[in-house]
Formats: C-alpha cells, sequence, structure tokens
C-alpha cells in the first residue's frame, strides 16, 4: 500500500499558517501529519511525504502538493487539516462525500477518543481532493478556536490521534480502552455473573443429589422434625426397613399436613 501524506498549509511564505486560535493549524498539522507516517511506516506502509513548507501564493502551495502525490502511484492521498470557526469534532472531505471505508473510520476512530463525529462532506471544490490522481480525503482533526477541542485535543495527545488516523487508513477499527470506572463496573458484572452461576450450580447440584431424610435426629431440618413425628404418629409417613426416605419437599408436605390438621382442630 503507499500512501501520500500532506501537512496542511505551509510554514513560512506569503499565504499564512491556516487557521489560528489556541492552536496554529500549520504547526499542529506537521504534528499529527510526520507522527502519522512514522505510524504507518511502522505497520509496513509505502509513504509519501506530499507536504510544501513554502509558498508565496496559495495556487503555488496546492500545486506542488498535487504535484508531489501525482508523481507517485499513490493508493490513498490524505491531507491533514485543523478546522476553525467554532465548532467541535473531526470531519473528512472526500470527492462528491463518498464514503469508503477509511474516511469512515477515521470519524469512528476519532470518536472513540472522544471527538464529535461530524461526519463526511462533500470536498469535491476543494484543490488537492479534486486534482489528485488517487482516492482522496482532506482530514479536518479538531477545532483551533473552540477550547473544549483544543483541551480534549491535548489531553488524548499526537500519538493517540495519529494512530487514530493510521489504524483508519490500513482499515482497522480502533479498539475502545475501558475507563476505570468501566473497567470497575464489568469487575463488578463478572463478580455478580460468577456468583449466580454458583448458586445455579449448587441448585442442579440439589436437584441430581437431593438430601434424603431417614430419621427424625439432627440431620433433619428443626423447623421439620415435630411436624415428621407428628404424621410417623398418626401413620401418615411410614418407613421401611431402610427408614423414612424423606427428600425436602416430603418435609414441606409434612408440615403443611401438620398445621393443616392443627387448624381443623382448633
Amino acid at each position: 500500500m503507499i500512501v501520500g501524506i500532506n501537512c496542511g498549509h505551509t510554514v513560512s511564505g506569503s499565504i499564512g499558517s491556516g487557521a489560528v486560535g489556541y492552536l496554529k493549524e500549520s504547526d499542529e498539522t506537521r504534528v499529527i501529519g510526520y507522527r502519522l507516517m512514522d505510524y504507518l511506516r511502522s505497520r509496513g506502509v509505502t509513504v509519501v511525504d506530499c507536504t510544501n513548507d513554502y509558498a508565496s501564493t496559495v495556487s503555488e502551495n496546492l500545486s506542488r502538493i498535487v504535484a508531489m502525490a501525482n508523481a507517485q502511484p499513490l493508493d490513498l492521498f490524505v491531507s491533514i487539516h485543523f478546522n476553525s470557526g467554532g465548532g467541535r469534532g473531526t470531519e473528512v472531505f472526500t470527492y462528491n462525500a463518498e464514503k469508503f471505508k477509511q474516511a469512515e473510520l477515521v470519524c469512528e476512530n476519532m470518536a472513540k477518543l472522544g471527538f464529535v463525529n461530524r461526519g463526511i462532506k462533500d470536498g469535491s471544490n476543494l484543490y488537492v481532493v479534486h486534482r489528485t490522481n488517487a482516492r482522496a480525503m482532506l482530514v479536518e482533526v479538531c477545532f483551533v478556536d473552540t477550547k473544549s477541542d483544543v483541551d480534549l485535543y491535548n489531553s488524548v495527545g499526537a500519538d493517540a490521534i495519529a494512530k487514530a488516523i493510521g489504524d483508519a487508513i490500513i482499515g482497522e477499527k480502533m479498539e475502545e480502552e475501558l475507563t476505570m470506572s468501566q473497567y470497575e463496573e464489568l469487575k463488578g458484572l463478572i463478580a455478580n455473573q460468577s456468583a449466580r452461576v454458583d448458586v445455579l450450580q449448587n441448585e442442579v447440584y440439589k436437584l441430581e443429589n437431593p438430601m434424603i431424610y431417614n430419621y427424625i435426629d439432627s440431620n433433619m431440618p428443626e423447623w421439620a422434625r415435630e411436624a415428621v413425628q407428628w404424621c410417623v404418629d398418626n401413620g401418615i409417613v411410614v418407613g421401611t426397613g431402610d427408614g423414612l426416605n424423606l427428600d425436602d419437599m416430603k418435609l414441606w408436605t409434612c408440615v403443611i399436613i401438620y398445621r393443616l390438621a392443627a387448624n381443623l382442630n382448633k
């Protein structure tokens, strides 16, 4: 797989450096872009750097980027940018808003890091999306003029963001990491389910191996002894040579008969 990565805008020249707010776009595109390149190379991807650091005009900057991209047989071209305008989250621009796998995964993976998923949008009017020969996507990582986005960006860190985009390019969904509270909740659920399984196993054991009471002694539950003795005395329960052969259900039956008889005699 051959992927062209462009760190958006320039760092010098007369055309500016993109959006400016709590962050400076051209600086951050290079932070994310070059870590993204390193990550992709570590995963065996051939990476072409399509970054242009100096231009005297916007047209010159864009044409140089596209020329670098089209000079290589790229499978995918990715331009890294940051947004402005007071919004929140990540969005991806593709030609005619095409929803191909890598573009969708960028949004999904970034959402797992906490960024709002703004979805895939039509980038047909964007020079680098329209003019590159390869399938292209322009990624707006977050908003440089929205404090909550910038705080999240700084908290998550460039490595995690580069990995989220890199995994999407490779076609992989990022595994969602559990927070400590989620981990503790999961542990509690597992413990609860284990306790339920233990109870069920005990009940199954009782069904398969019922307790048998042959004599009115300390082995028989105290709550049943008087009732069983009454049933024996009145010939309702008759033992054999092996004893009374009473299980729990028969004990309860003796208790019920005993109590009914007691109420009838009142």
